[in-house]
C-alpha cells in the first residue's frame, strides 16, 4: 500500500465527505417529513431530555466495554471484508448511513428543543470526534484502496496485505484513544451542558 499522495487521499476524502454529507440530507428530510405527518413518534423518542437536574452517570468499566465492543468491532468488519471487492460497497453504503443517522439525529435536537437540543448533541460529540474524525477518514481510505486491489490482475498477496494491515493499526490506535476519551471524559462534558 506504501505511503498515500496527499492529491489522492484528497480525492478520496472529498468522495467520502459527498457520500456522507449525501446521507445527512436524506437524514434531515426524511425527519422532517415525519415530524410534518407523525410528530408523536418523534416525540416518543425523547432522545434529549434536559430537563432540570438531568446528569449523565459515569460507569466506566461497562461503558468501556460497550463503546470498545460497538466501535471496533464494526471496523472489524470493515477490515476483513476490505480485502475482498465488497469493500467500497461497504465503506459506500457506511457512510451513506452515518450520514443519514448524523442528519437525523441532527435534526431531531433541533426539532425537538431548538438551539439548546443542538448543543447537547454537540456537546455529545467532543472532544472524541477530534480523533474519530482523522483516523477514521485514514482507515476508511485504506479499506477502500484495498477493496480496490483486490479486483486487480496481481489478486491479493502477502506484501500488499502486510501493508494493508500496518496502514490501518495506526487509525485504529487513534480511535481506541478516541473511545477513552468518549468513556472518560465527555460525560463530564455533558455535564457542563446540562
Amino acid at each position: 500500500m506504501g505511503k498515500f499522495r496527499k492529491s489522492e487521499q484528497l480525492a478520496y476524502w472529498r468522495f467520502f465527505l459527498l457520500l456522507f454529507l449525501a446521507g445527512f440530507v436524506l437524514g434531515i428530510i426524511f425527519v422532517n417529513l415525519v415530524w410534518r405527518y407523525r410528530t408523536q413518534d418523534i416525540d416518543t423518542l425523547s432522545l434529549f431530555s434536559t430537563g432540570e437536574g438531568v446528569s449523565v452517570q459515569v460507569h466506566t468499566s461497562g461503558y468501556l466495554w460497550y463503546l470498545v465492543q460497538k466501535r471496533m468491532g464494526m471496523l472489524g468488519v470493515y477490515h476483513l471484508v476490505g480485502v475482498t471487492v465488497l469493500g467500497t460497497v461497504l465503506v459506500i453504503a457506511g457512510l451513506l448511513w452515518m450520514g443519514f443517522l448524523s442528519g437525523a439525529l441532527a435534526a431531531i435536537a433541533i426539532l425537538q428543543l431548538g438551539l439548546k437540543g443542538f448543543a447537547v448533541l454537540v456537546a455529545a460529540c467532543v472532544p472524541q470526534i477530534f480523533l474519530y474524525l482523522p483516523a477514521g477518514l485514514f482507515y476508511l481510505t485504506s479499506v477502500y484502496q484495498m477493496s480496490e486491489k483486490s479486483r486487480g490482475a496481481d489478486g491479493l498477496n502477502r506484501k500488499l496485505y502486510k501493508g494493508y494491515l500496518l496502514n490501518c493499526l495506526a487509525p485504529l490506535a487513534v480511535i481506541f484513544c478516541g473511545i477513552l476519551l468518549e468513556c472518560y471524559v465527555n460525560p463530564y462534558i455533558l455535564n457542563l451542558v446540562f
